[in-house]
């Protein structure tokens, strides 16, 4: 296969940002075509390729080898089995679904038809954090004891439509939780076997889980928090949206996914690297903020092409709606759960 041939079903703001970097900025692979959502006419002329008049259309053209879900949450299992019976290789949104339970019918159907399946975790990839991962791996700070993050935010708003916070959707908390837990997985190289949480909505609002606790422990040892909140008072805390420290045997690493990575060793702090600035909000398409999801997508279509496992698999996607499931398992039960 010379190249990887990627229909993409969504047209919202991550629809957009994807057919962005597979025609500006991922190789070996092109955009064929859209389908799906009010704006999917819109889309396919910006970036000249067929709009389908539906996910089925799409699936029945020879011409696409993989497509690209960037659907509503609840969407996702139907729509990634649906694609596996058509042969086509699949990059999903996270979460990868709204439960478990769906996230194993995917793999499943992926691995009975032979397909690839990988899932979009975008933070792993931004170069915060990969560098993070790499300071780890590279034994800086030693053997990690402890990690402490926070996403704080002050409202809660999805591409000017709040549809991903209804329970529906799975909610505010699926749809950032997936994030943390998976870097706290990702940062730390194992699987928690203990959880504690406490999930919360505070005053008058539709939405549930808009402020999240949770406590994890690891078999290493290692101990980990987390706290959530889309309830923050204005003006929030300072480069909190994705803001990490990691405790290690001999040194510390302060992380903002967003800002700098700063490592503390022999009595002294430094900075490793600095995020150019990113406006999600004003600037969507500008290569820096793409650089996390077209990096992803790169792997995915090398992934494809050179027979390689995935880079993010569906296990990896299971294991933080997992993580999400138990945490409200806790706070509702108020008690831990062990994940073993």
């Amino acid at each position: 296969m010379a190249g990887l041939r990627i229909g993409i079903l969504g047209s919202g703001y991550m629809g957009r940002t994807h057919a962005e970097c597979i025609t500006k900025h991922v190789g070996r692979a092109r955009l064929v075509a859209v389908a799906g959502g009010r704006r999917a006419p819109g889309l396919a002329k910006d970036y000249g390729v067929d709009c389908e008049p539906s996910y089925e259309a799409l699936l029945r053209r020879p011409d696409v080898d993989a497509v690209l879900i960037a659907t509503p949450h609840a969407d996702h299992c139907g729509q990634v089995i649906a694609a596996a019976a058509s042969g086509k290789h699949v990059l999903v949104e996270k979460p990868m679904a709204t439960s478990v339970a769906d996230c194993t019918r995917m793999i499943e159907a992926c691995e009975a038809a032979g397909v690839h399946l990988e899932v979009i975790q975008t933070q792993r990839f931004r170069g915060a954090m990969w560098r993070t991962r790499k300071l780890i791996a590279d034994g800086e700070i030693g053997a990690v004891r402890m990690l402490q993050g926070r996403s704080l935010f002050t409202g809660y708003v999805v591409d000017s439509s709040p549809w991903a916070g209804e329970d529906a959707h799975g909610g505010a908390f699926l749809d950032t939780g997936v994030h943390f837990f998976d870097l706290m997985r990702f940062l730390t190289g194992e699987d928690p076997d203990t959880l504690c949480a406490t999930v919360r909505t505070f005053g008058a609002t539709p939405y549930a889980g808009l402020n999240a606790m949770t406590q994890l422990g690891f078999p290493s040892g290692a101990m980990a928090q987390h706290w959530m909140s889309y309830q923050i008072p204005d003006p929030s805390l300072p480069n909190s949206e994705h803001r990490y420290v990691i405790v290690g045997e001999r040194g510390m690493i302060d992380v903002d996914a967003y800002g700098k990575v700063q490592l503390a060793r022999d009595g002294k702090w430094s900075t490793v690297w600095e995020q150019p600035p990113i406006d999600y909000v004003n600037r969507p398409l500008d290569p820096v903020r793409l650089e996390a999801f077209f990096s992803q997508t790169q792997a995915f279509v090398d992934n494809v092409l050179d027979g390689r496992p995935p880079t993010v698999s569906g296990a990896e996607g299971r294991a933080a709606v997992a993580l999400v499931e138990a945490a409200w398992q806790s706070s509702r039960a108020g008690m831990p759960v062990s994940l073993v």
